[in-house]
């Protein structure tokens, strides 16, 4: 399975591009960049790929656009504390009403004041004194394990068999890298060394928060309204796509779509667009209707599987008319907004 640069709306119209020539429609489609902040150049054959793209489309990792427009993720460098907290803030949804721990070092101007606020209020994240929390400082392995244990301690049962590593000392962090190997959330650098000093990097520390996610299962999401909710999502699209209500379709997409997929969805929409103010006419149809399944979920996360839809796109300038007939199996990534609605944030197409 590998991700294409396209939701159905679009999908369906490739075989049309080919057979119409539309110069404007590419020109504008090369201006488009909020695309750019998925597509990240330095994780493809990464072994953590799969958990770094879900953290980009989802918005909960950041990577870094230079000049060209190119993103990296920098998988393999270090990641300091108070990036740590805030990708960990973010991903779990973390709100708190509580002043936090007063530190010399986290002035209210700073990116990451907000996060370090909500973190320490929640007893989640210390500091390294009393009166510093050392934002710029290196996070470990070990504390990694600490900050893990201590967010999904309501949520995750942590229990089973620890690994037992040679070179984790007795010291604060022990218990919580004992509890993160016993359900997986940690490994070893090698069979028996933690390497619990080690500074973490990147994709060590996305991993780990993706492996605790996994294990969420306290407030399952129903199967019945996830496929209801996608159901209903391809349906008005392909409905307001159809009758031309661009605006509408806009709010639409902000409304339950999030992340790539939304960027996604607004790409296709200009495409679409472009189309139809160069005065081409385009209907789209479910032949067959898809089968749709949930084959993965936690408290934040659900996958709906869709196979054997069966769509049709037909398009004409009014002297030429086209048809295509396609089948398309996929799959819709969705996830749980801090107001507690579920929002499609990715959609991949199987090959």
């Amino acid at each position: 399975m590998k991700k294409r640069m396209s939701q159905i709306t679009i999908l369906l119209l490739l075989p049309m591009l080919l057979l119409f020539p539309i110069h404007s429609l590419s020109a504008q489609t090369h201006d488009i960049d909020p695309l750019e902040m998925y597509a990240p150049v330095d994780i493809d054959d990464h072994w953590a790929h799969d958990a770094l793209d879900n953290f980009v489309n989802a918005d909960l990792l950041r990577g870094y656009l230079d000049s060209q427009g190119t993103l990296s993720i920098r998988p393999n460098n270090s990641i300091s504390r108070a990036e740590f907290v805030a990708i960990l803030v973010r991903a779990l949804n973390l709100t708190s009403e509580g002043s936090g721990k007063n530190f010399a070092d986290v002035e209210e101007d700073k990116w990451y004041y907000e996060p370090v606020r909500i973190a320490s209020s929640l007893g989640i994240v210390n500091g390294i004194s009393e009166t510093r929390f050392g934002p710029d400082r290196l996070i470990t392995r070990g504390d990694i394990a600490v900050l893990v244990v201590r967010a999904f301690s309501s949520t995750v049962q942590f229990a089973g068999e620890p690994k037992q590593f040679t070179d984790v000392p007795d010291y604060y962090a022990t218990s919580s890298i004992m509890s993160a190997s016993q359900v997986g959330i940690v490994g070893g650098v090698t069979e028996t060394e933690f390497r619990p000093y080690a500074n973490a990097r990147r994709a060590e520390a996305v991993v780990m928060l993706q492996r605790a996610m996994n294990l969420e299962n306290t407030n399952l999401p129903e199967d019945e309204i996830m496929i209801s909710l996608v159901n209903d999502i391809e349906s008005l699209n392909f409905e307001l796509m159809n009758e031309q209500r661009f605006e509408e379709l806009m709010n639409f997409y902000d409304i339950y779509n999030t992340g790539y997929y939304l960027a996604l969805s607004n790409s296709s929409l200009m495409d679409f667009r472009s189309l139809t103010e160069e005065g081409y006419e385009i209907q789209m149809t479910t032949d067959t209707v898809p089968t749709m399944r949930v084959i993965e979920k936690n408290d934040r996360f659900a996958t709906v599987e869709s196979t054997g839809g069966v769509y049709t796109t037909t398009m004409w300038d009014g002297a030429e008319q086209t048809s295509t007939t396609d089948a398309i199996d996929s799959i819709y990534k969705l996830k749980k907004m801090p107001d507690d609605r579920w929002k499609i944030y990715a959609y991949y197409v199987y090959e």
